[in-house]
């Protein structure tokens, strides 16, 4: 069984990014979250966009690590872009990392869930009720 809920975006969504937000937007392999979250970078895009003083800041990398803890990784200084990652840091800890709606618990996914599923990434995942629900039937978890 192949992991549904793959890290990233695909290379038509990333173009369109590259071309709504230019370079603030870091290469494909940069950007690791699953498709719950992908309103939630787009959104930290627009918002950065918009700062008058951004010509030098950059996102380095935007990835999740356990459920909901978004990482963003930045060089440059612009004023208002610590609060703009900021809050997309605290939406990503209400939302489902699978369809975007709003996350309501963690479901485990360790090595204990090798057996019925090898190709499962492990790590925590931040979910709602729906999503955990068929998540857990996917995978046998």
């Amino acid at each position: 069984m192949t992991d549904r809920h793959p890290k990233g975006f695909d290379p038509i969504q990333h173009g369109l990014l590259q071309k709504l937000y230019g370079d603030l937007v870091p290469p494909l392999e940069s950007i690791r979250v699953r498709a719950g979250l992908h309103a939630v970078v787009d959104n930290l895009f627009a918002q950065l966009g918009r700062l008058p003083s951004r010509r030098g800041f950059r996102i380095r990398r935007i990835e999740t690590r356990n459920a909901g803890f978004l990482v963003i990784e930045t060089s440059g200084v612009a004023a208002g872009a610590e609060d703009t990652v900021g809050e997309a840091k605290e939406a990503a800890r209400s939302t489902c990392e699978h369809c975007g709606k709003s996350a309501r618990l963690v479901v485990k996914v360790g090595l204990e869930s090798l057996p019925t599923a090898p190709d499962l990434e492990l790590g925590d995942r931040l979910l709602c009720l729906d999503c955990a629900n068929d998540f857990r039937k996917e995978t046998g978890l």
